[in-house]
């Protein structure tokens, strides 16, 4: 059976690039802020709960190409399908983790998006 690297015919190291690209991505839309981006990309927490979900994408993606290893299937197929099984990372999120990040830019139960108050 060929690993993800063999089916999309790349480098480890453009596979580590396309999966930070992915995560990066991820991280960027579930942030509001420049300062929440950065404080979910850092958080180690979230980064293995993103890494344990993009490890069952791609084991759907294997599911789903390895029926196609003999046929002329090619690398821009192959990822295509590799990215659309990522994709779905981009509807879930840990809650539990993200507010424990956002949990202190709360005042009164209504979060706060600027600094600007009015009296």
């Amino acid at each position: 059976m060929k690993t993800t690297i063999q089916k999309l015919a790349i480098t480890p190291q453009q596979h580590e690039s396309l999966i930070w690209q992915i995560y990066s991505n991820w991280c960027e839309s579930v942030s509001i802020t420049a300062l929440e981006y950065q404080q979910i990309l850092g958080n180690s927490a979230i980064n293995r709960w993103f890494l344990l979900e993009l490890q069952k994408c791609e084991i759907e993606f294997h599911t789903l190409t390895d029926r196609y290893i003999n046929s002329n299937v090619t690398e821009k197929d192959m990822e295509k399908c590799y990215k659309d099984c990522a994709s779905k990372l981009f509807n879930i999120r840990p809650m539990a983790l993200l507010n424990q990040i956002t949990r202190s830019k709360t005042a009164k139960g209504i979060r706060v998006f600027n600094a600007l108050t009015l009296n």
